[in-house]
């Protein structure tokens, strides 16, 4: 048997007091079985404070039904150290921020929030030491749609609208030409082609207006029959000519879909007396039909009373016989449901007789109750609802937040702007007059573009330009905060006013100078689009950071037929491009000898 020599026994002897003084010092709570992180350290440092964050940030229901996200608290200590803390040592709860109905967003089991409803909840996470209790929140989004509204640029197309207008329209624009056809299904493929070429394939959905017998919201509520005006030659009915144009769109990165009205209501309808018969439409106080209103000569428009309608089990029928109709309007998972209102101007009913108590007490939040219903009806059934508007013709505060997938008009108050991301609830335009706050961002319509021009698109290439380009850029970044008339978003994108020109930037990367654009098409692979309003000479661009190793660029001119190669292998130099362009002009700009997609 051998026996250590006298040398090591020494040396044992020497280490096993530090082993011991080891033993007694704290174990690094992550490593801990059972005891609490905070008493772990208590003896020799203090826990200041706490942060708590969860990934991810934005979860979605509609495309995971067990969407979820974890949650991690860290505590940061006195000495200057942070450590991670298990959830289960502190108390977390949930509550709803926003929400229509105020409904409950999310829950929490363990370190897990769960996705319930659309909206956005505040987790709180609260941990006591000693007399102390320290606590961190953190937000989290559920934004329950099946396509991203906030990346996509949404238009709608007018196809036409039978009959004279009244005389306080007369002089409208639509009006001061052909209006019963204005787009045939052939045509507004055509129209789609050249709008996917202007915006380099940026991902669309296109609503379609008046494609119903009659056009623009005749025969409702209705919706059985499509336009036969607007057929192709070769099809037999017009259904076929609409199916046909949703398939042959998707070519052009394009989803084709439908403008609807659940609300108004026409004589001519062929549900009329069914709805008359159920006690469907509004009335005065006295009882009578109520005449809501009227845009074409001899067309009064009436109202539907949704609570009814839903009672009767009609609004449900209608939905599914226009789904079963149109079955690829499934695959395209979205619809625009126009004029969704809950009551008059001054929160008047939009049915007296049925607002009385002895008939139904149906009031504006009755008509909220329902339509979260039918929200929730279209969403069961795969398809995500856009609206005209929030805010405005609904109960104070009621703006669907968590249902309505985007807004056609957005409000521009800059309050609800940071309070709501882009992914919850996103826009079209947020004033008619203008391109909107530049800071925010603004996207386009487009419909009224092709309602004067829809073989040349006037205007559109640059309205694209300066709205949805730079929109599609910052509504990727989280709104961190705004003051002082900037803002500040994540990644260290800020934008604001710099010696009179509106810019937006990333530290020397500049992406907007006034109307000058030079921006990542970030659904392209590796693309900038450069425009400029007024045009400019020699004017020196910096390369964002992902194009560093990028020694030269081809330029590519955006035409309405395609890209068009302008100048071949630009040297750029220290990540530096001088460009020249004129008033109006947009180019595409990629790597040397890099593939490029809509090349003409």
């Amino acid at each position: 048997m051998n026996t250590p020599s006298k040398s090591i026994l020494a040396l044992l002897l020497l280490l096993l007091p530090l082993a011991a003084d080891a033993a007694s010092k704290p174990v690094v709570e992550t490593r801990m079985a059972a005891a609490s992180p905070v008493v772990a350290h208590s003896r020799q440092k203090t826990l200041e404070r706490l942060t708590l964050s969860v990934d991810p940030k934005v979860l979605n229901p509609a495309r995971d039904k067990k969407a979820s996200g974890k949650l991690t608290l860290t505590g940061f200590y006195s000495d200057g150290s942070q450590h991670s803390l298990r959830t289960s040592e502190a108390v977390l709860k949930a509550r709803t921020k926003s929400a229509s109905g105020n409904v409950e967003v999310v829950t929490i089991e363990g370190d897990q929030v769960i996705a319930r409803e659309g909206g956005i909840a505040t987790v709180e996470a609260v941990v006591a030491q000693s007399s102390r209790r320290l606590k961190a929140t953190t937000d989290v989004v559920v934004a329950p749609f099946y396509r991203d509204y906030h990346q996509t640029l949404v238009l709608k197309l007018f196809l036409g609208m039978e009959g004279e207008p009244v005389e306080r329209l007369v002089k409208e624009p639509l009006f001061q030409r052909k209006h019963d056809v204005i787009c045939t299904f052939e045509e507004a493929l055509e129209v789609i082609r050249k709008t996917d070429n202007l915006t380099r394939g940026i991902p669309k959905i296109v609503y379609l207006v008046g494609w119903q017998k009659g056009g623009h919201d005749h025969e409702y509520p209705s919706w059985s029959d499509v336009n036969p005006r607007l057929k192709r030659k070769q099809d037999a009915n017009a259904l076929q000519s609409l199916r046909w144009l949703i398939r042959e769109a998707r070519k052009f990165h394009t989803t084709v879909s439908l403008h609807i009205n659940m609300v108004d209501a026409y004589r001519q309808c062929p549900l009329w007396d069914e709805y008359v018969a159920k006690d469907c439409f509004a009335k005065d106080a006295d009882g009578k039909l109520l005449v809501a209103g009227i845009q074409m000569q001899g067309e009064d428009i009436y109202n539907v009373v949704y609570p009814r309608e839903w009672e009767a089990g009609l609004a449900q029928r209608r939905i599914d016989a226009l789904i079963k109709m149109i079955p690829e309007l499934k695959e395209g998972h979205t619809i625009h449901v126009d004029v969704f209102i809950a009551q008059r101007d001054g929160g008047k009913p939009i049915s007296p007789w049925h607002a009385k108590p002895e008939n139904g007490g149906l009031t504006p939040e009755k008509y909220v109750a329902t339509q979260r219903k039918i929200f929730h009806y279209w969403r069961e059934r795969g398809f995500d609802v856009t609206g005209e508007g929030i805010f405005w013709a609904h109960p104070p505060g009621e703006g669907f937040t968590g249902l309505q997938a985007m807004s056609w008009w957005y409000p521009g108050d800059s309050g609800y702007q940071m309070q709501i991301p882009e992914c919850l609830m996103a826009r079209g335009r947020t004033d008619r007059g203008s391109d909107g706050d530049f800071r925010f961002g603004s996207s386009m319509h487009g419909e009224e573009i092709f309602i004067k021009d829809k073989e040349n698109l006037p205007g559109f290439l640059g309205m694209f330009c300066r709205t949805t380009l730079p929109w599609y850029y910052l509504s990727r970044l989280e709104r961190v905060r705004f003051d002082n008339n900037t803002l500040y978003y994540s990644g260290g994108v800020v934008a604001r006013t710099e010696e009179g020109k509106n810019i937006i930037r990333k530290g020397d990367f500049v992406v907007r100078e006034n109307d000058n654009l030079f921006v990542p098409a970030l659904w392209q692979k590796k693309e900038i689009i450069a425009y400029s309003k007024t045009g400019y000479e020699n004017k020196t661009w910096r390369l964002p950071d992902e194009w560093s190793k990028t020694t030269s660029v081809d330029l590519y001119r955006i035409t309405l037929d395609g890209c068009v190669l302008l100048k071949p292998r630009i040297t750029v130099t220290d990540s530096k491009l001088v460009l020249s362009l004129g008033p109006d002009e947009a180019i595409a700009i990629v790597p040397a000898g890099a593939r490029l997609s809509g090349r003409k």
